[in-house]
């Protein structure tokens, strides 16, 4: 698996994972929990991970969003 985005909350983090999963991406988000902890620090933010093989194509549909 390879981390595609990382982003500072969860609520972005579910944003995008619900675009990959309606593209047909399986994607994890990875540290969901921490922000709640009160562990939002610099090298903990939430992250989605995708299968190597969707990589490339899980790429191009964040940054065509992102246009």
């Amino acid at each position: 698996m390879k981390v595609l985005a990382k982003y500072p909350d969860v609520y972005q983090a579910h944003i995008v994972s619900g675009m990959l999963d309606n593209e047909g991406i399986e994607c994890e988000i990875v540290n969901e929990n921490l922000p709640f902890l009160g562990m939002g620090v610099a090298g903990f933010d939430v992250r989605i991970v995708v299968n190597d093989e969707d990589y490339e194509r899980a790429k191009a549909i964040i940054e065509k969003v992102g246009d």
